[in-house]
């Protein structure tokens, strides 16, 4: 992959994502998301979704947590990258 599309989408880099996922977590699997915002609300047609919102280091990481959500049989109703923290990107070149 050329490094002009690795800037582009930002794979390498750190990002600030929220997940949003049908039900509720249980409390046992808390310990897996340390440093991640977890809250439960109603949202859309749905009346318990968590969100899950934090820096993830990269896509690896992203995909690792979806991974989990998935195995705890979650259904995955969103996943949105926020912003790029400017603190945390490399200088231009």
């Amino acid at each position: 992959m050329s490094e002009e599309i690795t800037r582009q989408y930002l794979f390498d880099r750190p990002g600030r994502y929220q997940i949003r996922v049908q039900g509720s977590l249980d409390e046992i699997w808390l310990d897996h998301l340390e440093g991640l915002e977890i809250s439960t609300c109603s949202w859309g047609g749905y009346p318990q979704v968590t969100q899950i919102n934090g820096l993830l280091a990269e896509q690896i990481a992203l995909a690792g947590l979806l991974e989990l959500l998935n195995d705890l049989g979650l259904v995955i109703l969103t996943v949105e990258r926020l912003q790029e923290d400017e603190s945390l990107s490399e200088p231009e070149k």
